[in-house]
């Protein structure tokens, strides 16, 4: 990096960079408007209020942060009073432990304004009048959204008149030179189409504040502003680097030092490479030069994964890999197009077109340029378990096979997952009370619609359940299999008296089951054919018979709440092994002393459980390596070969932590001798002693593979 990012990277870490809000005093005559044009008169007037940041190391200005005294970005959802009511009411408290309340996440279409300016989607909002002006409801929205527009060009005119001034009373030359292109070139963007790579990156600079979330596919919309600059010798891979390396300081930089997000390495996650519109891989030159200038810096936003594709060269992943293994703040996963695309097209109905243009946002969702994630928050997918051993014991002790026994597990799992979707639908129906006036140009469908996003605007969205103790689940079913039906070792009705008694007075058969049951990640015939089942189960459901009425795309984490560990302090004993109040697995790997059989076995039985690439939602696959391993550049090749031959075979995710397990023990005990230890731990990293104890304990619990 040069001199100048190098001074932007302490002033960034240093907590200097970061945009203060401006407070904004509104008239109380506001409150005799229509409700939508009371939010949109301030959010207008709150924009404008905005003071642009200028510091001598900075090329770019612009960045906008709302302070919650208006509806702001959709994200944060600063101002959103109901969303706020919901947060509060169900954040972290599972409605009878079976759903609870998440985010959602969006990904702006920032080519669109690139490409063609804010004064291309005013355009956009004309027509759309045209073709609601009998609506009256449509067009009050419409005409907010020309407001909010109009604004955000003034506001990108105020950081030019102030870049301007400034340059008059600046003695040095290369910073007044670049003041003044900075001034030129915010009287052109975000308002019209951006006309160079520096001014690509400017106009998501200055619209990323609006929706900050996912900046996307960057080597593909900007990847022809770079290609004409770089063969036109106005810019070189220096320059360029430095751009972008300004673009991810700013992601990092808008997260507030004293925020505990603020050294997670988990916001604005985007992707580089993956399939273009034509079928080839769209690695490039641009995605190895972000992926580059990302390593240079010494921070842990953003989070970046390679979109692998059956034509991405081994060369690429290795690179990728090797990256990550030297990257200390682990910012780098990894994620397989081959069944992504195939849950896109064959089984969520986007056309290849759309479906080729996915990123990952948030903790490893998968969404679509201009869409949002919508869809069950967190389930506690154990809880059928529960229900048919409990509450059902009667009628699986009657039962003479374990098809017999499977359908009423069946059942059970099929009324929660309905449970689930109706409280769902509550909480979407408390969520689209508030009427976001921000996002709406940067998503698809809202200005055709004449809709908020928070109403049900956009037509591109993904709909996702997040299943949680997946794991728990398979293993349970296969247990119960291996011994009540296969082995006969127990009865029904004596397994089912020990869950009930939480292994009181059936130590031995606990001690048995974890040392001898059959657990999912082994590679055995039992356990993979257990998990193909229950995938062809959810599939059997997932008719798009939902509120969304959309199929759901399924995952298996959420963020970085121990919801694995609320939902288990209230499930009783379950037979894989588990005792009452024990949380629930983490992600699609298993904990220590239940993978046996090894990391290839482990990726395996991952890449064979999904017959429809239904579990191609938030998907994590955890890797604990002993990092001696990696350390060695031949063992690390045959790593890179190992998770090449993953992929090959349907795995849809890994990232990989490289510590080992007494270092993680001595951490937790002694936290300050350990200040430095970062991990990943579901779609982010952090440092392992900032994490509270439920996810100290699961990574803790992972099998470290030291071969």
């Amino acid at each position: 990096m040069n001199e100048r990012i190098e001074k932007l990277v302490q002033k960034t870490v240093s907590g200097q960079m970061f945009v203060y809000p401006v407070k904004t005093e509104y008239d109380r005559c506001d409150l005799f408007l229509p409700p939508i044009k009371m939010s949109a008169k301030r959010v207008c007037e709150y924009i404008r209020n905005q003071e642009p940041l200028l510091v001598e190391e900075s090329a770019f200005t612009g960045l906008l942060a709302f302070d919650g005294s208006v509806e702001g970005e959709i994200f944060n959802r600063k101002g959103h009073v109901n969303f706020g009511i919901a947060f509060k009411n169900f954040y972290n408290k599972p409605v009878d432990n079976l759903l609870t309340f998440e985010w959602q996440h969006s990904a702006g279409d920032f080519g669109k304004i690139i490409n063609g300016g804010i004064s291309g989607m005013k355009r956009t909002i004309q027509e759309s009048i045209e073709n609601h002006k009998d609506d009256e409801k449509a067009l009050q929205f419409l005409e907010t959204q020309t407001d909010i527009c109009d604004a955000v060009i003034d506001w990108a005119h105020k950081c030019s008149e102030k870049a301007l001034a400034l340059s008059k009373n600046v003695s040095n030359a290369t910073y007044k030179e670049n003041l003044e292109r900075l001034s030129r070139s915010l009287k052109n963007v975000p308002e019209k189409p951006a006309k160079s790579f520096y001014e690509a990156i400017l106009s998501l600079y200055v619209c990323y504040g609006l929706i900050p979330d996912s900046i996307g596919l960057i080597d593909r919309y900007l990847y022809r502003f770079y290609k004409a600059d770089i063969e036109s010798g106005v810019l070189t891979n220096e320059e360029a680097s430095a751009y972008l390396q300004e673009l991810f300081l700013m992601l990092q930089a808008r997260i507030h030092k004293s925020s505990d997000r603020f050294y997670r390495g988990g916001e604005s996650h985007f992707c580089v490479g993956g399939y273009l519109e034509n079928g080839k891989d769209g690695f490039n030159e641009l995605s190895r030069l972000i992926v580059d200038s990302l390593m240079e810096l010494p921070t842990w936003i953003p989070q970046i994964s390679l979109r692998w594709t059956s034509k991405t060269p081994h060369e690429v992943l290795h690179y990728m890999m090797d990256c990550e293994r030297k990257d200390p703040n682990k910012r780098i996963a990894f994620v397989n197009d081959e069944p992504r695309i195939k849950g896109l097209t064959e089984y969520t109905g986007f056309s290849y077109e759309k479906a080729v243009s996915y990123t990952m946002i948030g903790c490893n969702e998968i969404a679509l340029p201009g869409g949002i994630v919508f869809g069950f928050d967190p389930m506690n997918i154990v809880r059928c378990v529960q229900n048919t051993f409990f509450n059902r014991s009667k009628e699986i002790q009657n039962a003479r096979t374990f098809d017999e026994f499977y359908a009423i597990f069946q059942e059970e799992m099929f009324k929660d997952l309905r449970e689930a979707d109706n409280i769902g639908k509550g909480l979407q129906a408390i969520r689209s009370r508030d009427c976001n006036l921000v996002s709406n140009i940067f998503l698809d469908g809202c200005i055709e619609n004449a809709k908020s996003v928070t109403q049900g605007g956009t037509d591109t969205y993904v709909a996702v359940g997040l299943l949680i103790g997946l794991s728990n689940v398979i293993d349970s079913l296969s247990v119960t299999k291996q011994l009540v039906f296969d082995e006969k070792k127990v009865t029904m009705k004596q397994l089912t008296e020990a869950l009930q008694h939480n292994w009181n007075g059936f130590e031995e058969l606990q001690a048995y089951i974890l040392k001898k049951g059959m657990f999912f990640g082994n590679d055995d015939g039992l356990s993979n054919d257990m998990a193909h089942r229950f995938f062809e189960s959810l599939y059997k459901w997932n008719t798009g018979d939902n509120y969304l009425h959309k199929k759901l795309v399924f995952g298996n984490l959420v963020g970085y709440n121990e919801h694995h560990k609320f939902f288990g302090d209230h499930i009783k004993a379950t037979p894989d092994g588990r005792s009452d109040g024990e949380m629930l697995n983490f992600g699609i790997g298993q904990t220590e002393g239940k993978d046996r059989n090894g990391l290839t076995a482990l990726l395996s039985s991952v890449a064979k459980c999904d017959p429809h690439a239904i579990l191609t939602g938030p998907s994590v696959t955890n890797v604990l390596l002993d990092e001696k391993l990696v350390k060695n550049d031949e063992n690390f090749e045959k790593l890179v070969y190992l998770f090449e031959s993953y992929f090959k075979m349907g795995g849809t995710h890994f990232q990989l932590t490289y510590v080992s397990k007494e270092d993680l023990l001595n951490a937790k005990k002694t936290p300050d001798k350990y200040r430095n230890l970062r991990v990943r731990v579901s779609g982010f990293s952090d440092y392992f002693v900032f994490l509270n104890e439920g996810l100290q304990d699961e990574i803790i619990q992972r099998t470290t593979h030291t071969k």
